[in-house]
């Protein structure tokens, strides 16, 4: 559905009409999306087809009204299948923490700290060892932050390192 949905969203046609639907206040009508967006009566006719073929769009007896839930499903999906996403659900603590499925501030507070080195070890690739710029490549993928989040894991002892830094592994 992912696909079909930024396929949709892709027309500047069909967004605009979108918009339009979100903006007006009430039921719009097609006349009234086709004088908001300048678009003609057929173009505002095709891009409602193509927006309530994939949900983003309900015709009822109230009129035209926008449905953005599936938006809302689809960019959760894609969320959840990032490697923060998909543990995230065990550390709820954490929510303020993360956005778009990558940790985006760490904590001041100590305990949460903690509860963020756990989260960033699940996410982490599974491997015997990593060199630094392998593991600041791997956390450039989990977070805004990647040398802020090594130096959180060797700080909180959940990775130990050489003592040159040239190589990290999962501490025991």
């Amino acid at each position: 559905m992912t696909t079909e949905l930024l396929s949709t969203l892709g027309d500047r046609k069909r967004l605009a009409v979108l918009g339009a639907l979100c903006a007006e206040p009430g039921a719009p009508t097609v006349a009234g999306l086709r004088e908001r967006t300048g678009l003609s009566e057929r173009d505002v006719q095709r891009a409602l087809a193509v927006l309530g073929g994939a949900g983003l769009v309900r015709r009822d007896d109230a009129g035209l009204s926008a449905d953005l839930e599936p938006i809302r499903a689809a960019a959760a999906a894609a969320v959840a299948a990032t490697p923060i996403g998909r543990v995230a659900a065990r550390f709820p603590r954490l929510d303020g923490c993360l956005k778009n499925g990558r940790v985006a501030t760490i904590p001041a507070d100590d305990g949460l700290k903690a509860e963020l080195g756990r989260l960033v070890m699940a996410a982490l690739p599974r491997r015997d060892t990593y060199t630094e710029r392998e593991l600041t490549a791997v956390l450039r993928e989990l977070g805004d932050e990647p040398v802020a989040l090594r130096r959180l894991l060797v700080d909180l002892r959940l990775v130990e390192r050489d003592p040159d830094g040239s190589r990290y592994w999962p501490a025991a």
